[in-house]
């Protein structure tokens, strides 16, 4: 149980919580984290998902790829990535074969490209171009925070106008013909967003950016073990370098002069900390600040006053799916291996068009037809999740979000 008297309490166990804990931890500080679930990891836990069957699911999160190395060796994370051999397979609507990007056979993405008519040499292009932006901004994310002017002569003007400053859609339409290859490129702009591809306010441009520059090359790996793997790393760490976790611990208010009230099965308790880390959403931070923005009965102001505008909640229009197979199925292009289709990223009605359209149907509260989405299996590159048994018969897991 933690004293009364801490020098960093920190909301939410999730991930990024047990990193600031582990490293504050490190340096002497007393550090307790009340975490409101039963476990620790917010997204980044596996699962038993299905009851009596032995595969351990990661439930949320299922890749990583915006960990940096240097956080890893700081903490001394005991995690393995596994690079995924194919990026993605998009079936091409009305024929037997589609898009195949392969990771390690550049010769063999060509030949995909072309295939659909498409320019191979803008794809390098443009990826080129994203593999510099990525090189250029990723090492900062462990830095102090750069002025907006100095990490725009580090990225160039033209890459700054095209990825930062104009919506994404826009240099996607000018770098490509092709409707199937723009709505591939234009995937990695809109997964866990709800926006058209040229959005104003730019939030899909933030979504590519994320998407882009993981690690310096813009890789998304498969953690071996799953999430959960990852999390238990963390979780070692912070208790290893002293830091003290708490889960079941529900926080209700926190107040300016830093005191954390909490309940813990039926006592409710309260800490002071001379800082408060917040590991929460916004919504729930400004309500545990006391209200939406002006002084309450607390006296403590809302996080909505101290930023000086309203917060919102965030809608999404995504939903994912977690199935376990006794096989991978069966594709239309019987060239081509389920393992390297189903490898990456499968992207279904996923061309440029159809995506806007899909956008434009769900803005006026209707589904989509036909309904995007994406699959992912885990288990080719992993099969740890599975049991011996599993894996031998050939079971896989997959992933859908739509």
């Amino acid at each position: 149980m933690a004293s009364n008297l801490q020098d960093i309490v920190i909301v939410g166990g999730g991930h990024n919580g047990l990193v600031a804990a582990a490293y504050l931890a490190q340096t002497g500080r007393s550090v307790t984290v009340f975490e409101r679930l039963d476990h620790l990891g917010g997204a980044a836990v596996s699962a038993q998902a299905f009851e009596g069957i032995e595969a351990r699911l990661s439930r949320y999160s299922y890749l990583v790829s915006l960990l940096p190395s240097t956080i890893i060796r700081d903490l001394g994370l005991e995690i393995r990535l596994e690079p995924r051999r194919y990026s993605s397979y998009t079936p091409l609507p009305g024929t037997d074969h589609g898009l195949l990007v392969d990771n390690g056979d550049a010769a063999a993405t060509r030949r995909s490209v072309e295939s659909l008519g498409a320019d191979f040499d803008a794809w390098q292009s443009f990826y080129e171009r994203t593999a510099a932006l990525a090189r250029a901004v990723f090492p900062t994310v462990t830095e102090p925070l750069l002025r907006r002017s100095e990490l725009r002569r580090m990225v160039g003007e033209a890459d700054w106008t095209d990825f930062i400053e104009r919506p994404i859609g826009e240099v996607i339409e000018r770098s490509f013909d092709n409707d199937l290859v723009r709505g591939v490129v234009l995937t990695d702009a809109l997964i866990g967003t709800f926006a058209p591809a040229n959005d104003e306010t730019l939030a899909a441009n933030r979504c590519f950016l994320y998407h882009v520059i993981g690690g310096g090359t813009g890789d998304w790996d498969v953690p071996v073990g799953g999430m959960g793997a990852v999390t238990s790393a963390l979780t070692r760490a912070a208790r290893t370098a002293g830091a003290t976790l708490v889960t079941g611990a529900d926080v209700v208010s926190i107040t300016p002069d830093g005191e954390v009230r909490y309940r813990l099965g039926t006592d409710e308790l309260s800490v002071h900390a001379g800082t408060v880390l917040s590991n929460v959403a916004p919504q729930v931070l400004s309500q545990l600040l006391g209200d939406s923005g002006s002084l309450g009965d607390s006296g403590s102001l809302g996080l909505s006053g101290m930023l000086g505008e309203q917060i919102e909640p965030v809608e999404g229009a995504q939903v994912k799916v977690n199935l376990l197979l006794r096989r991978l199925p069966r594709l239309r292009d019987p060239s081509l291996d389920p393992a390297a289709a189903f490898g990456g990223t499968f992207h279904i009605n996923e061309g440029y068009e159809q995506l806007e359209r899909a956008f434009r149907a769900a803005s006026a509260r209707n589904i989509p037809t036909p309904l995007p989405a994406e699959i992912y299996c885990h288990s080719l590159t992993d099969p740890s999740i599975l049991s011996p048994d599993l894996s031998a018969s050939g079971a896989q897991t997959l992933t859908v979000f739509g």
